[in-house]
């Protein structure tokens, strides 16, 4: 922001002298786009945080602002607040940055200060080497992450400055199991090193056993064709043997009033009524089986027209039904 690169320092190289040439900045506007005001309200809660100590809550908002609305003077308070948080790489690497924007904008008084604290850091600073063997870094599509960023093969087998805390590593490539692993670097002075291993071949999928179970085919028309005429066919048998358990009923009563083939007025009209019955119960039974009979067959079709494997084996279906004193039974099945 100008108002952040405009404004004189006394150009010393102490620390509280570095801090006052953030902190005796006049604010203003800068015209051009970005949501400046913003930036303007962020920048200066971040001093207050700074100013108070709490460096943890001051850094979010200060790089926020340089995000919404770069300059040098944020990005120095930015760095002082990374110094005071901890993050010594991260400061190391925004006071070069600074010194060389000051020298750009002759501001000599802020470069030699930068100049100044990124010399101060640079022997404190932690450092993670991220270790590829040529034999890894052959592996076909390697991609090595750091922290969720990928690092370039330029990047590989660096030793580069990182803030202390925990760092994730990893390692990925087509038709390989993915490697990650976590170093835990101290704030100052450690040395991680994290060597990629060879990737693992990942394991193929055996194709002849499916791993899900195969959903359950839909009956087709043919099928619910068969179905329902079968039903039909079911309650015609019904009917049938209804009608054959009361003929013989019928029948067994007549014998109160008939000696032989000679009956009485009741006898008679009780024989009249069993044939009659019969006759009935013929019809349904005729009726009932052939309609179950081509349900089955319908159904039978339908499944191997749906189904085409299924047509190797042979069908054979047997409908079969007769009567007996306890009255009308029918059987139907099937062979494969």
């Amino acid at each position: 922001m100008a108002l952040r690169t405009a404004c004189s320092g006394s150009g010393a190289l102490a620390t509280l002298l570095l801090a006052a040439l953030v902190e005796l900045c006049p604010a203003s506007a800068r015209a051009q786009g970005g949501d400046t005001a913003t930036a303007e309200a962020l920048f200066e809660q971040g001093k207050q945080l700074l100013r108070a100590g709490d460096a943890a809550a001051a850094c979010p908002k200060l790089a926020e602002s340089q995000r919404i609305d770069p300059s040098t003077g944020t990005l120095l308070a930015l760095a002082m607040c990374h110094e005071a948080d901890g993050k010594l790489a991260s400061a190391w690497a925004e006071f070069t940055s600074v010194q060389a924007r000051a020298r750009n904008e002759n501001r000599p008084d802020r470069e030699q200060a930068a100049r100044g604290r990124a010399q101060a850091l640079k022997p404190r600073l932690s450092t993670l080497e991220v270790r590829i063997s040529p034999a890894i870094a052959a592996i076909s599509g390697l991609e090595i992450k750091r922290d969720g960023t990928t690092l370039g093969s330029g990047a590989w087998n660096v030793v580069v400055p990182v803030d202390g805390g925990q760092h994730v590593v990893e390692a990925s490539a087509p038709g390989r199991v993915t490697w990650r692993a976590t170093a835990d670097v101290k704030t100052e002075g450690d040395a991680a090193v994290l060597a990629v291993p060879m990737l693992a071949g990942a394991p193929i999928a055996d194709k002849s056993t499916p791993s899900h179970p195969e959903p359950a085919a839909s009956w087709t028309t043919m099928e619910w064709a068969g179905v329902g005429l079968g039903g039909v066919g079911v309650i015609g048998l019904g009917v049938g043997g209804y009608f054959l358990g009361s003929a013989l009923s019928k029948k067994s009563e007549s014998s109160k009033d008939c000696d032989g083939n000679v009956c009485g007025p009741e006898g008679s009209a009780a024989r009249r009524s069993a044939v009659s019955r019969g006759n009935a119960a013929t019809i349904f039974a005729i009726a009932g089986g052939a309609l179950a009979a081509g349900g089955a067959t319908l159904f039978i079709i339908g499944r191997q027209r749906a189904r085409p494997g299924d047509s190797a084996r042979s069908t054979a279906s047997e409908l079969t039904f007769g009567a007996d004193p306890a009255g009308f039974r029918a059987q139907y099945s099937t062979r494969f």
